[in-house]
């Protein structure tokens, strides 16, 4: 089977969503506004340590449900389907809830060691040396300090490890999206089973899984230049597309070997 080029990913999408952006566009910005909703109970909590447990807790145990709802959405649309408000809440079914928690779960452990590890040469070049500054110091930062954060080395190696990070954090998260949807088109799959078939799927593709991905900062930008609201379309779009990169791959992979 001939590989698809990305504009072409991204013309499947402009296809399915034909007749209903806006109605993908809503569902996002409701998932947005739960999202706030929910985040909303830790505000009632006074005390700063026990806000913050908790709202890494509904993090982790709630809000990562619309998320991945999101990407049920995505899948639907591209199979022909029209997407549903209720698909919001897919992920709380019995099948799917403590799977996708799981994997969850493992996609944050994950995304947190590697964020430590990138920034660590960040932390030790500059932000290390303020912190101990300001603990053993006098608490005052000399200029020293200061000619080391504006200097031309310090200010490469942060857009390093800022690109660094976003093209790992990239990969990472396509690896945990196609184990998403590993387990939505098979509910009897484990998670670990949701990751090793998707790492499988994903493996010979990050290539062109990141150019999809870069394709789509345009339409950000154009989106926050024009008051916001329509990054929701652009981020529908995304949705979609991403979705379509994942059929087009199961595809030719049970094309070859006649299963996942």
């Amino acid at each position: 089977m001939e590989k698809m080029k990305v504009s072409e990913y991204r013309k499947i999408a402009k296809e399915r969503l034909r007749g209903q952006w806006g109605l993908n566009a809503g569902i996002i910005f409701l998932s947005s506004l739960l999202t706030m909703a929910v985040n909303r109970v830790t505000g009632v909590v006074n005390s700063g340590s026990v806000q913050t447990i908790m709202s890494f807790v509904i993090s982790i145990f709630v809000l990562f449900a619309f998320s991945y709802a999101l990407y049920y959405v995505g899948l639907f649309v591209t199979r022909g389907g029209r997407a549903d408000i209720a698909q919001l809440f897919v992920v709380f079914q019995g099948k799917y809830y403590i799977p996708l928690l799981v994997i969850n779960v493992i996609a944050s452990i994950i995304q947190y060691v590697i964020g430590f590890a990138i920034f660590i040469p960040l932390l030790l070049q500059g932000g290390l040396g303020f912190y101990i500054s300001l603990v053993l110091g006098t608490g005052a930062v000399d200029s020293s300090m200061v000619n080391r954060f504006a200097s031309a080395g310090f200010v490469l190696l942060f857009l390093i490890t800022v690109i660094l990070y976003a093209i790992i954090s990239s990969i990472v998260a396509g690896l945990f999206r196609f184990a998403t949807y590993l387990k939505f088109d098979y509910p009897e799959l484990s998670p670990t089973d949701c990751i090793k078939k998707a790492w499988d799927l994903i493996k010979d593709r990050w290539g062109k899984y990141i150019l999809l991905q870069l394709s789509f900062i345009g339409w950000y930008i154009l989106g926050i230049l024009l008051l916001v609201f329509p990054v929701l379309w652009a981020v529908a779009y995304a949705n979609v597309a991403d979705a379509a990169f994942y059929d087009q791959a199961l595809q030719e992979k049970i094309d070859v070997k006649g299963t996942i």
